[in-house]
């Protein structure tokens, strides 16, 4: 009897950091062209390396990887490293609530009057 593998792909951003990764068991339709291929002897599950966690959390609540590639192989992100992605998130656009009430205050103060 022939062993069967799976394919295991990574995609990256420009700073290297894991944005998404995939076994081509339960997707064999992914589109890989821009992937890199982590393995070719992997299991139905992906992995980000042999023996790892199946299907592993690649990012924070915030959205923020946890891994990065350096060419060779996955490495978890330094608390440094994702603190500063933490600190380079813009703060959220005010909700029309908030925003009412800065039209409020602005046009109570262009009456002079306090509210």
């Amino acid at each position: 009897m022939t062993a069967f593998y799976n394919c295991h792909y990574i995609i990256t951003d420009a700073q290297g950091r894991i944005t998404d990764g995939w076994s081509d068991g339960p997707h064999p339709e992914r589109e890989t062209t821009d992937a890199i291929r982590i393995s070719d002897t992997g299991g139905y599950q992906f992995r980000l390396c042999p023996g790892g966690e199946e299907n592993p959390s690649l990012h924070t609540m915030e959205g923020i990887p946890l891994y990065r590639w350096d060419g060779a192989q996955a490495l978890p992100r330094t608390d440094e490293e994702i603190e500063a992605d933490r600190a380079a998130i813009p703060a959220p656009p005010p909700s029309a609530q908030e925003q009412l009430r800065a039209d409020v205050d602005f046009l109570a103060a262009m009456q002079g009057v306090s509210l």
